[in-house]
């Protein structure tokens, strides 16, 4: 079973008294606080923060299909920045930025999904 862990938006007043009634949007300040899931191992845990870090997904799954011993992994990630680039481009992108942790994978499962068509 994959769980979904999606960002956390926090929006924070940049005034210094934060009444409702006359604050503007111009006066919010959008804050994202990305936090790896606590459900996830150490590998998994990796594999998240690094494509968090690099993509900004607005969904990310990472789960270890492999029985625990770390040699396939289950990924499936929604991401703005896949918006007008093909599934195969999508693809590329995150095996590269993965190159490193792939080369000692059995397999690889990947979903990827541009955030306008999601």
């Amino acid at each position: 079973m994959m769980i979904s862990a999606t960002r956390r938006i926090l929006l924070s007043s940049s005034s210094s008294s934060p009444s409702l009634s006359n604050l503007s949007k111009s006066s919010f300040i959008l804050k994202r606080f990305y936090v790896a899931p606590t459900y996830l191992n150490p590998a998994e845990k990796h594999i998240y923060e690094k494509l968090e870090t690099e993509l900004e997904p607005v969904i990310l799954d990472v789960q270890d299909v492999s029985g625990g011993c770390g040699s396939m992994y289950a990924i499936n990630i929604i991401c703005e920045k896949f918006n007008g680039i093909s599934m195969i481009k999508q693809h590329r992108l995150v095996n590269s930025i993965l190159k490193d942790e792939i080369a000692g994978w059995h397999g690889l499962q990947l979903k990827t999904k541009a955030a306008n068509k999601a």
